[in-house]
């Protein structure tokens, strides 16, 4: 039996979860944090939705992508650290530039987010798939 009240508070919760973890992924890749905690407080948000709406309608909606995720994840995190070996460098010797008139407004850009990106796929992906078999298993 769902709790309308759960539902409620999942409603309003949910998408500050999700921003929380996008500012981990986004902060992480200058500071502690990164794609593994934003993707441990993205399967969160998921848990969450599960108990509050169904696990079926959450697993319908990420049926697409739920054995995907994990793969890309990997391609992506593994694609961070090509840029260092055409250079003839270390596997993984990232690489920072910045966009901008002023130091004010540059945008920074590394190739750190783009592992930690890949960290945060492969993380939601995996943990998408455990709960989903935890789910099925539960299910009579």
């Amino acid at each position: 039996m769902r709790s309308p009240f759960l539902s409620q508070v999942a409603t309003g919760v949910l998408p500050l979860i999700v921003v929380f973890a996008l500012f981990l992924l986004l902060r992480g890749h200058d500071a502690p944090g990164g794609g593994f905690i934003a993707g441990l407080v993205t399967t969160i948000a998921f848990v969450l939705a599960a108990l509050a709406f169904g696990a079926g309608s959450v697993r319908t909606a990420l049926e697409p992508l739920a054995c995907r995720m994990p793969w890309i994840g990997l391609f992506v995190a593994a694609a961070s650290g090509l840029p260092a070996v055409a250079r003839g460098q270390g596997f993984l010797t990232h690489y920072h530039l910045r966009i901008g008139v002023t130091d004010a407004l540059a945008l920074g850009f590394s190739t750190t987010l783009l592992f930690d990106v890949g960290v945060y796929l492969t993380v939601v992906g995996a943990a998408i798939k455990v709960l989903d078999a935890f789910a099925a298993e539960a299910s009579p």
